[in-house]
């Protein structure tokens, strides 16, 4: 008794304490010199699975362990598994093609973005089939219908729309039943974009701004803007992260993806929906980020951007 009063009066003694001392756990497998090896390879491929590591590590130190080891060692070095970002590959040509555009309109004022229209065209699909889309269930619940993801065998059934936005809010939207042609895109420029102009209120000296699609640069659609343009703003290839109207398409997107479209009818009454409402004060800070995309493009060297 008195031996075990003893024992228990030593962490009073040593940490002035009643509680029971920290454990020192288990040994760690691998060694700090080792677990930077994972550190430094996962930092040089950041594709490289645990699963490689692991391989690797049992060639290389001749140790045995399970993937979820060299998971743990990395979370601990803040190296966490994320679903990488979709962004397209630009080529070392269009990355100098990329640059020489901040370069000449970052000093450009808010003025002159302000009276910039921006136009371009997207795809919307029926079913929601534009992407991943996750659910969150319980295990052995992945054929109850709330958890499905309905798909056709047959044409699922798609939407093309054209639409312009300026700093002032959204202009026309067209909807279109198929792609078109260079003389289709006249034709939608000679609705649509005047009219817009003066809806948003910037006819008088509005600038136009598009991507580098072949029937957007086409020598019939180059000629008209020639005579009926203030200014067609050139811009680079590979560079959807320059046109802020990309986010409003996204914005749709989510808006669509919470609404239940069975059918084509359906799917465009959602798109004009979404479209009518869209704050013009969204449209205004995506504008006056113009600067920022600039900025961004240069300090990445012409690579993709956070945009």
């Amino acid at each position: 008794m008195i031996t075990r009063l003893l024992q228990l009066s030593l962490p009073i003694r040593e940490t002035g304490s009643v509680e029971n001392k920290a454990r020192t756990g288990r040994t760690a497998i691998f060694s700090p010199r080792e677990q930077r090896c994972f550190v430094k390879k996962s930092t040089i491929n950041p594709k490289i699975s645990a699963v490689k590591l692991t391989l690797e590590a049992r060639k290389r130190f001749g140790k045995i362990s399970h993937p979820e080891t060299v998971r743990n060692i990395l979370r601990n070095h803040d190296f966490h598994a994320r679903v990488a970002r979709r962004k397209p590959f630009i080529s070392r040509v269009n990355q100098k093609e990329r640059l020489k555009f901040p370069r000449c309109n970052l000093k450009k004022p808010k003025e002159f973005w302000e009276s910039v229209i921006f136009v371009d065209e997207s795809k919307f699909n029926v079913f929601g089939s534009n992407g991943k889309k996750k659910v969150w269930r319980m295990l052995n619940t992945e054929l109850k219908l709330r958890n499905l993801r309905d798909t056709v065998t047959h044409g699922v059934g798609s939407h093309f729309v054209w639409g312009c936005m300026s700093s002032f809010g959204t202009g026309n939207l067209e909807l279109i039943d198929s792609k078109v042609n260079k003389y289709g895109y006249l034709d939608i420029l000679k609705r649509h974009i005047r009219q817009s102009a003066q809806k948003m209120g910037i006819l008088a000296n509005f600038k136009l701004y598009q991507d580098n699609d072949p029937k957007h640069t086409s020598h019939v659609c180059r000629l008209w803007a020639l005579y009926h343009y203030p200014m067609v703003i050139k811009t680079p290839a590979q560079s959807p992260d320059f046109n802020p109207i990309e986010h409003l398409w996204d914005n749709i997107q989510q808006r669509l993806h919470e609404s239940n479209i069975t059918s084509k009818n359906i799917l465009k009454e959602k798109l004009i929906e979404a479209w009518r409402n869209i704050d013009p004060n969204t449209c205004k800070e995506l504008v006056n980020s113009m600067p920022s995309r600039l900025k961004e493009v240069i300090k990445n060297n012409g690579r993709p951007t956070k945009y």
